[in-house]
């Protein structure tokens, strides 16, 4: 049974009720009220009915009863007062404490209690007689308050319960051992009422107060009922005694206020000092900094399962499950469709593990559908060039990778095949052999024009395939990279490695009209390099419109795109509103919802479920996804998900060692052999045209 089946309502819908219902049970006595007209319209709990029907008569009666002692009504004949309080306060079985509100049954000839057959007496001549028993100046309104205190007091113990039945409701509807807080904006709210900084109701007594932020935070702490009511009906006491004492000027009330103050006092603090040191563990954000517990269920052996998914119930509530259980995707749908492109995007600060998952994909796509991956721009790290070896353990990092890979996923790490291109114009050479070192891998292509060359695909496919074989894997698939060399002039305004990718995304539109069938994707990391959404040269504009292009015509060719941006808002709206697939974590927030990178992705997001969005952007905030996690927008099932992506066959880049080292491990690790001395012994590949260097065009030329 779901949960929105077994509430009754949407769980966050009602997840949102329940804390609006806490926050105004402390605002003042209204907030009884409220939380009985809420509890009221919960049918899936039948014990709450009773309670209900206890919460409006009391808190009714009390109303109608402190109405009669403003200072224009004392002014009033005494008969008169006496008259209507003697009817309002109705009669009493002495026996067993039935009430009717009904005068006239008191008085009725042969009248007896309809519960146990006993005398019904006049309940204002019972507490006149109790009062005068304690030797008490009594009025009208002295008797009618003493009675109206006592049933508001009942409507307090019956809130209690009320509050103790919802919180338990939904701790079991969402697998809380108890409640708790989920919202620190929340808890800020009751902390501050707590504390005094929001002052709520001013003209109630501070006990009545302590007893209303006493509803909510004794539940939250798990103070039984029984202990609770003994508390709220003493709290009554000092409040009662105070009110005739003070208001009414019963100068003989002043002894039993005090008295009902110091045992009040004694068991408040006891109680109050219990509930601040549970609420320590009640409040969620208390609760999440433990190390959670993940379980995860093994993926059929051999079988890459591309990420795992955390069921919606371990993150809904707006927090995450401290026991979790990942399992995992064999289908993940970032392939093209016949009615439809992929698109993925990958949405991150620097340092979430965009370019982890941009590799989880490339070898899900090659070992599952065998496809060429070809990434016409690396990133500035570039990651890729390390596919060529496998994922290998030589540090801490590696080794609980290589071990999520062994003993979790149940797959050998493997190298992929893979070539990594190396435009280089006449003369330039590549000098930093720490951070580009030459491999097996790398092939030199030379070029005059960086925006006209052109290159054979053909050829580029048989150097994959020959390496394919190398691998043992005899067929064609792998990746094709073009590795970064940072080549940007800031005063001319250009980037070589920009008209390169931009040249090269060109050439591979037109071509792949002519090829649709062999697999392939293009992956794009940090596409704002590419296609950024404030346009600033004639060059950029070029490499923007090729991108937008490309993305239209890749259903057309058959062809996957998987781009990633630390900001969504920073790239062209085109590339952003084609996405199939989005992923996403960690992004910046700013009261400016314009500059706001979560609050414009979540607008952009059509779900079946858009109040999940609130949930999803407090977890954002928050920082509550935790490492590693990512959340999963499907488009075309308008469906959000978290997910763990799993770590490629291959290795990755180190942020601690330069490639040169990383691949001196591997040598070292393996024994075989993949440095070469020195670029002059990169195998070289003849462009199919040099291009010739010509004036670069402005953005009005381009328009």
């Amino acid at each position: 049974m779901t949960e929105a089946e077994d509430l009754g309502f949407h769980p966050l819908i009602w997840l949102q009720s329940v804390f609006k219902r806490i926050v105004e049970s402390h605002a003042g006595r209204g907030g009884v009220e409220a939380i009985g007209q809420f509890a009221d319209q919960i049918a899936t709990i039948p014990e709450l009915m009773d309670l209900c029907w206890k919460i409006e008569t009391n808190s009714l009666f009390f109303e109608s009863a402190i109405a009669k002692c403003n200072e224009k009504m004392l002014k009033r004949p005494i008969s008169l007062r006496e008259g209507e309080c003697f009817s309002m306060l109705g009669g009493v079985c002495e026996n067993c404490g039935y009430e009717t509100a009904s005068v006239r049954a008191v008085f009725h000839i042969g009248s007896k209690c309809p519960k146990c057959g006993s005398r019904l007496k006049p309940l204002y001549f019972k507490i006149l007689e109790y009062m005068m028993r304690r030797e008490m100046e009594v009025t009208p309104e002295a008797i009618l308050m003493y009675v109206a205190y006592d049933k508001l007091a009942e409507a307090y113990v019956a809130a209690y319960k009320a509050i103790n039945l919802i919180l338990s409701k939904t701790a079991e509807m969402f697998g809380w051992d108890h409640y708790r807080i989920e919202d620190p904006q929340l808890r800020n709210y009751l902390d501050s009422y707590y504390l005094g900084r929001l002052a709520g109701e001013s003209k109630i007594p501070r006990e009545e107060k302590q007893l209303l932020q006493f509803l909510s935070r004794g539940n939250m702490a798990g103070i039984s009922v029984e202990e609770a009511e003994r508390l709220i009906r003493l709290g009554m006491d000092v409040v009662k005694y105070g009110y005739i004492y003070q208001v009414l000027s019963i100068a003989d009330a002043y002894p039993y206020y005090v008295e009902a103050l110091m045992k009040y006092k004694r068991m408040y603090n006891a109680i109050n000092s219990k509930i601040q040191s549970v609420l320590s563990e009640v409040y969620a954000e208390k609760e999440e900094a433990r190390r959670r517990r993940v379980m995860i269920e093994k993926p059929k052996r051999g079988r890459y399962a591309p990420c795992f998914y955390m069921p919606r119930g371990s993150w809904v509530s707006g927090s995450i499950s401290e026991e979790i259980e990942l399992k995992p995707i064999y289908n993940l749908p970032i392939f093209p469709q016949y009615d439809m492109g992929s698109l993925q995007a990958v949405y991150g600060k620097l340092g979430s593990g965009k370019t982890f998952l941009l590799s989880s994909l490339a070898c899900y796509a090659i070992r599952s559908r065998r496809e060429v991956v070809f990434s016409p721009l690396n990133d500035r790290s570039n990651s890729l060039i390390y596919a060529g070896i496998p994922l290998f353990p030589y540090d801490k990092r590696t080794k609980d990778l290589h071990d999520i890979l062994m003993e979790i996923i149940g797959v050998e790490p493997a190298a992929v095949p893979i070539i990594t291109l190396n435009f280089l114009r006449p003369g330039e050479k590549i000098y930093d052999t720490v951070k580009h070192p030459p491999t097996v891998f790398d092939r030199i292509i030379e070029i005059d024009d960086p925006l006209s060359f052109r290159v054979d695909f053909k050829v580029l496919l048989e150097e994959l395939k020959e390496v394919s074989e190398t691998l043992g894997y005899g067929d064609l698939r792998g990746i094709i990279c073009v590795r970064n060399l940072r080549r940007h002039d800031a005063r001319a305004k250009t980037d070589v490695d920009v008209q390169v990718a931009t040249n090269l995304i060109e050439q591979l539109d037109d071509w792949r009209k002519g090829h649709p069938k062999i697999p392939m994707r293009v992956v794009i990391d940090e596409v704002m390099h590419l296609a950024p959404s404030t346009v600033y040269s004639g060059e950029v504009l070029q490499s923007g419109r090729t991108i937008v292009d490309f993305i239209k015509e890749s259903r057309r060719n058959n062809l996957s795109i998987d781009m990633a941006s630390q900001m969504p808002l920073e790239i062209l709206p085109n590339i952003r509103d084609e996405a199939t697939n989005v992923f996403f974590r960690n992004l910046a927030t700013s009261r400016d919802k314009s500059r706001s990178q979560i609050d414009y992705l979540l607008d952009s997001l059509m779900l079946k479920d858009p109040e999940i969005k609130e949930v999803i952007r407090d977890i954002n905030n928050r920082g509550l996804l935790g490492p590693g996690y990512w959340f999963w927008y499907h488009q075309p099932s308008y469906s959000i998900e978290v997910i763990r992506p799993s770590p490629p066959t291959f290795c990755l880049h180190d942020k601690n060692r330069p490639a040169r080292e990383v691949f001196r491990l591997y040598e070292k690790h393996s024994g075989m052999k993949v440095l070469l001395d020195s670029w002059d012994q990169v195998e070289r590949l003849e462009a199919e045209s040099r291009g010739k260097k010509r004036k670069r065009r402005d953005a009005r030329d381009l328009i």
